[in-house]
């Protein structure tokens, strides 16, 4: 993932060859972050939690996403 890069992720669908500058496919790495939050966080859980709070569960989450990465290579 390349932080300097603005385009939108698109989930679903094909991506027209003109709007490949606007739009790209989420990489594997995003794809488990997203499974893994929806599996961890109830909708109520994830609206209770301030952007501080969101942003340092966030961050433990993306160390557990990576070791689970690497160790099922």
């Amino acid at each position: 993932m390349d932080p300097k890069d603005n385009r939108s992720v698109t989930l679903m669908g094909q991506i027209p060859l003109d709007k490949e500058d606007e739009f790209r496919y989420p990489t594997d790495f995003e794809i488990e972050m997203m499974l893994y939050e929806s599996e961890a966080l109830t909708e109520e859980e994830y609206d209770a939690m301030t952007v501080k709070e969101f942003s340092q569960w966030q961050r433990k989450v993306v160390k557990i996403v990576k070791e689970r990465m690497a160790n099922n290579l």
